[in-house]
């Protein structure tokens, strides 16, 4: 959940950096939709959750990073990275006009 951009917080306002973090991409979401680039029938905190899921993946299950590493086609990092992108762009799409 973009926990690179916590890097160098302190850790007492730790919770409420995170909470600002998460406001402010549902925001950025939510601008989006305004401005006609991302499908406005979604909820933004949907969208959010969803993505972040998606992206994680990878991490929280392990056993399937080292079955991918054997069986994958392309078992690369980067191949990994290209299904997050895709599946991400395929659930929400951008907006043609």
């Amino acid at each position: 959940m973009g926990r690179f951009e916590l890097a160098g917080t302190a850790a007492s306002s730790g919770a409420d950096t995170v909470r600002d973090t998460i406001a402010g991409k549902i925001d950025q979401l939510r601008d989006a939709q305004r401005t006609g680039r991302l499908d406005p029938a979604w909820d933004p905190v949907d969208i959010l959750a969803l993505v972040n899921q998606i992206a994680t993946t990878w991490a929280a299950q392990t056993e399937i990073g080292a079955v991918a590493a054997e069986h994958a086609a392309d078992p690369s990092p980067a191949a990994r990275r290209a299904a997050v992108v895709t599946a991400v762009e395929r659930l929400f799409p951008r907006v043609t006009r």
